[in-house]
């Protein structure tokens, strides 16, 4: 309990200081998972838009 806890309060300060928008979260060693993915494929944490249960989705730019 304490951990997703700590867990939760990563992600929602990551996702209030615009980093990465974290949604959907029902299972956080998969949200774990598809963030450190995403990190990892978009380039780093500028670069990611958004992270689900279901995959991420990395900024697109203009």
């Amino acid at each position: 309990m304490k951990n997703s806890m700590i867990l939760a309060g990563v992600l929602l300060a990551a996702s209030l200081s615009g980093c990465i928008a974290v949604t959907g979260v029902h299972d956080e060693d998969v949200v774990r998972a598809n963030t450190d993915l995403a990190i990892r494929v978009c380039g780093g944490e500028a670069n990611v838009k958004e992270v689900t249960e279901d995959g991420y989705r990395c900024q697109t730019r203009p």
